[in-house]
């Protein structure tokens, strides 16, 4: 029989402190494995509790939503009515200020018309007033200018008696050379 030569491999054998922290090693390893999973299955739970708790809260909170939405559409519906009567009354408050405006130009061109017919009246008033001063003191001359002439053409009593009834002034008797001057109106327009 023969045999087969062997071979033989010198192998390493550890020593007793590697072999400890081969074991130390390994065991850290399966810590932290199981660790992780831990706090993994720790994740899932708190999840599915939060899930839980959310759909719950849904449930508990969906009344208050549609009452805060409903408050909101309803606040939304009165801002928009709001500002729809603020622009009314803007525009309202803008039409009545140019209609003020426009009876106010309105009112002074009609005073200033009036003033102006006013002055016109008073200025023919006075012109009539003249006229007629003018009149009588024509009037109470010419009467005076026919008594000097009837008192150089004879003295008649009965002429000039006559002439003092038509007279009321007095005061004419005492003027002597009395000068008649005739003046034409000035005529007057609208604009003076």
């Amino acid at each position: 029989m023969t045999h087969a030569p062997l071979l033989l491999i010198q192998a390493y054998a550890p020593s007793s402190f590697e072999r400890v922290v081969d074991v130390i090693a390994d065991v850290a390893t399966i810590v932290i494995a199981l660790s992780i999973i831990a706090v993994g299955l720790a994740v899932i739970f708190g999840a599915l509790k939060a899930w839980r708790m959310m759909k719950r809260m849904r449930t508990d909170v969906h009344p208050a939503i549609q009452n805060l939405t409903a408050m909101s559409d309803n606040a939304k519906a009165l801002t928009d009515r709001l500002r729809v009567n603020v622009e009314e009354l803007s525009a309202t408050v803008s039409d009545t200020n140019l209609k003020v405006r426009r009876a106010t130009d309105a009112a002074e061109e009609r005073l200033a018309e009036v003033n102006a017919l006013i002055g016109v009246a008073q200025r023919e008033a006075e012109e009539a007033f003249v006229r007629a001063a003018s009149t009588v003191r024509g009037v109470q001359v010419g009467t005076e200018a026919l008594r000097r002439l009837a008192r150089r053409r004879g003295g008649d009593e009965a002429y000039e008696g006559e002439l003092d009834e038509l007279m009321d002034d007095d005061g004419m008797d005492d003027e002597d050379g009395v000068e008649i001057r005739v003046v034409p109106p000035r005529r007057r327009t609208i604009l003076d």
